[in-house]
Formats: structure tokens, C-alpha cells, sequence
């Protein structure tokens, strides 16, 4: 009968360890739902990524060398056009340059090039291809890409409406991912969102301050006219490059980032001289 009893109370302490830890892993995740800053965290990435998904919609390419034709398309099956190029281009993901930095974020590259002698007639979903064409001297085709090009003397440009990237910005509106390229918080980054409110407010109200930092700099080690010419050129592309990174960062703060300018202000103690620009704190999750 005593050990009976001894077993009953060590079963009985076992149960009540277990409800305990129960309710203090309950306890926990309450406290981690009702962080505010996790919230506003999680709401900026959705929209960051639901922004990357439109501008991943869209994609352009321009090509030089003597060629003649056009085509167009509705998806892979619905095809008509031919010409004829020999060509070197590049094509590019957005019509906008200064939106390829959402590519540089994604690690992504940013332009993707193409040469060679390429000819070919499309009718429908059939295609044929000149024997004496190179492989992947063109402008890039997907299944269900809404495409068209133009081919004219020594100018070739081209546009298409990414289908899937359609369906991929859809289905990202009720968290489904089917592209794999939603950005993911790098759960290791030190976050600090006080220190990117105040940084992305110097940013915003002081960057512009970096011309005349500039036209100085210059001046004093490589002369007066570097300094207006140089020194010119070099702030207006900084104060434009803190301007955008500040406004991002403010709105932004919660995240907590990493400055994404070095140096983080304009002037400060023990600055670094190197000027260079980082990639937010987040990266893909492959």
C-alpha cells in the first residue's frame, strides 16, 4: 500500500509539472502576441514583400545591333510574330532604375544579359527557330508571360507582364508564397528601432547637408575645381541616396535595422571616411 501511495503522489506531481509548464509556454506566447513592436515588424514585412510582389510583375530589356521583326504574346499559347537579330541587350526588372534596388535587396541580379544571332517564327503555341541561332541570344520567354517586342533597325526593346509573378502577388495577399522570394527577418540581426528612428530623422531633415560636406572634402584633398565638379556630383547623389534610405527607415523603425548608409549621420565623432551602402538587415530563407 506505501508504495501504491508513493506512486499515486508521483503521478499526481508529474501532472500538476505538466499543467505548469503548459500554462507557462501559454503564458509566453501570449506575451509574444502581445508584443506591439513584433506586430508592427511583422505588418512592415508584409508589406514590404506585398510592394516586391507588384514590381516583380514587370520587366523590360533593351538591345542594340541590326535586326527586323516584332512579336507578341498571351502566355506561351498564344503566340504570333517573327524576326530576325543579331543582337547584344540586357534586360532589367523594372522600368524605374532606382526600383532595381528592391532586386539588390532580394539578391537578385539586377541586369541579365543576352547575345547573339537569333531567328524565329511564332503562331500560336508552335515556335520554330533558325538552325544557326545561338542559345539564349534573346530576351527572356516564360509560359505564362504577356510579352512584346520590337525589333527595328539597330533598336530592339522589349516588355512583358509577368503572369506568375501575378498569381505569386495574389496568393501573397493571404500569405501563400508559391515563388519563394518573400523577404524573411533575419532572426539573429540585432534590433535596435529607437536608434533607426533617430538616424532616419537625421537622414530626412539633414542629408542634404552632404553637398557641401562633399564640395570640402574634395576641395581640400584634390583642389578647387574637383571640388566644384566632383564634389558636386558625389553630394547630390549622397543627400538623394540618405533622403531615400531615410524615409524608408522611418518608416521602417520597428524593424530595428542596421544602418543601412555607413557613416550613419553626416557628422560625428570617429566617423569612418568610407561612404558605402549595406542591404536592410532582412534576406531570403531558402
Amino acid at each position: 500500500m506505501m508504495g501504491t501511495n508513493r506512486i499515486g503522489v508521483a503521478f499526481r506531481c508529474l501532472v500538476v509539472a505538466a499543467c505548469m509548464t503548459s500554462l507557462a509556454a501559454w503564458a509566453q506566447d501570449e506575451r509574444e502576441e502581445l508584443d506591439v513592436n513584433s506586430f508592427f515588424v511583422k505588418g512592415e514585412l508584409y508589406i514590404w514583400n506585398r510592394i516586391s510582389d507588384v514590381f516583380d510583375v514587370l520587366r523590360c530589356g533593351i538591345g542594340g545591333g541590326p535586326g527586323i521583326g516584332a512579336e507578341v504574346a498571351l502566355t506561351e499559347y498564344g503566340q504570333l510574330g517573327a524576326y530576325t537579330a543579331n543582337v547584344k541587350g540586357v534586360d532589367f526588372p523594372h522600368f524605374i532604375p532606382p526600383l532595381w534596388l528592391i532586386q539588390f535587396y532580394e539578391k537578385e541580379p539586377i541586369l541579365n544579359k543576352h547575345e547573339g544571332r537569333y531567328a524565329t517564327v511564332a503562331y500560336g503555341p508552335e515556335r520554330k527557330v533558325s538552325s544557326e541561332s545561338d542559345d539564349g541570344a534573346y530576351f527572356p520567354r516564360d509560359r505564362w508571360d504577356f510579352r512584346a517586342q520590337l525589333h527595328l533597325a539597330l533598336v530592339h526593346v522589349y516588355a512583358s507582364v509577368k503572369g506568375a509573378e501575378v498569381g505569386d502577388f495574389v496568393a501573397g495577399i493571404v500569405g501563400w508564397d508559391p515563388s519563394d522570394d518573400d523577404m524573411k527577418l533575419d532572426p539573429i540581426a540585432v534590433r535596435r528601432p529607437a536608434d533607426q528612428l533617430g538616424r532616419g530623422l537625421s537622414n530626412v531633415l539633414f542629408g542634404v547637408f552632404e553637398v557641401p560636406a562633399n564640395i570640402m572634402r574634395v576641395t581640400e584633398s584634390e583642389g578647387d575645381l574637383p571640388g566644384v565638379t566632383k564634389g558636386v556630383g558625389l553630394g547630390l547623389w549622397r543627400f538623394l541616396c540618405r533622403e531615400a534610405v531615410g524615409v524608408v527607415e522611418v518608416v521602417t523603425f520597428p524593424f530595428g535595422w542596421e544602418p543601412i548608409i555607413a557613416p550613419e549621420y553626416i557628422w560625428q565623432k570617429n566617423q569612418d571616411s568610407t561612404w558605402r551602402v549595406y542591404r536592410p538587415s532582412f534576406h531570403k530563407r531558402y
